[in-house]
């Protein structure tokens, strides 16, 4: 297949990207003009993209893939209000210009990264509230132009070489200077997959993709084989690394507005896929693992 992956040089994206390069599918990626490409996927094609509409649909005749990936998003868990601009550009304007173009190249496949807190009774805040909004723009496509569609309900993802501002480097920085972390009380629980697993699971979306009926749509969620409290989570963590635990004060910090305790679980989990990488051992690969610069 011929797979168009936005969002190519984020921490999914690149795995995904070299995943699907090694698999023999034919892959090009869509990144931003400040992006760094790292050197196992140097060789995928890159195109820069901007807000400009029509460069995309350019780059979208040029390369008429068979399914579009959309990774590309832009996260703030609490927003500001000088961030909602970006956060409705980046995630519903850049999402209707994709859409378009796609459609224009006849390209009629897409799967969707979407986010676990866009479901439930209402999405957790306005980045999953602009997630939910780049659907309902799909949900025209589908009808209009006959678009297949999966969403991939992601949880938490992890793996090395991953230097987002996510729990796990919170974790180890804090491990790694011997500072005592304030945390909430710790009753939250949590789905981590690994970045490997989650590539197998988008390219075996991408080829189901292709075979739905026009203008079907499909959620499917990508949890880990259990959910996991926070306190549990920590144990592992310092159990991956015993001679360099970190040091938790457990409910020194009020719960964040909106916590979600438990995790949504009304989908099914994507056909024939499920995690390959224990926890426990995803655990002691990301601790041994020398930081890393996003890029």
């Amino acid at each position: 297949m011929k797979i168009l992956v936005t969002g190519a040089s984020g921490f999914i994206g690149r795995h995904l990207v070299e995943h699907l390069d090694r698999a023999g599918h034919e892959v090009a990626g869509l990144v931003r003009a400040a992006s760094r490409i790292p050197t196992a996927i140097a060789h995928v094609p890159m195109h820069i993209v901007d807000a400009a509409p029509d460069a995309l649909n350019g780059i979208m005749q040029r390369e008429r893939p068979d399914c579009v990936v959309h990774l590309a998003a832009r996260y703030v868990a609490s927003h500001t209000p000088p961030e909602i601009d970006n956060l409705i550009r980046d995630n519903v304007g850049f999402t209707a210009h994709l859409l378009d173009a796609m459609a224009r190249a006849d390209c009629n496949a897409l799967v969707y990264a979407a986010s676990a807190w866009q479901y439930g009774e209402a999405p957790v805040n306005l980045y999953a509230a602009a997630k939910n909004a780049a659907l309902a723009l799909a949900d025209y496509y589908r009808s209009a132009h006959a678009l297949r569609t999966i969403e991939l309900a992601i949880y938490d993802s992890y793996g090395p070489g991953d230097s987002r501002p996510k729990l796990l480097n919170l974790l180890k920085k804090a491990a790694d200077s011997a500072d005592v972390l304030d945390m909430s009380p710790g009753e939250q629980h949590l789905h981590l997959v690994h970045v490997d697993d989650l590539a197998d699971a988008f390219t075996l979306a991408c080829e189901r993709a292709t075979g739905l009926a026009p203008g079907e749509r499909r959620c499917y969620r990508l949890p880990s084989p259990e959910a996991i409290d926070l306190r549990t989570l920590v144990e592992r963590f310092n159990a991956a690394a015993p001679d360099q635990p970190v040091r938790v004060r457990w409910g020194a910090r009020p719960y964040r507005p909106r916590e979600v305790i438990d995790p949504w679980a009304d989908a099914p989990v994507l056909p024939d896929w499920q995690p390959g990488v224990l926890l426990d051992d995803g655990l002691r690969q990301f601790r041994a693992h020398p930081d890393s610069e996003e890029v």
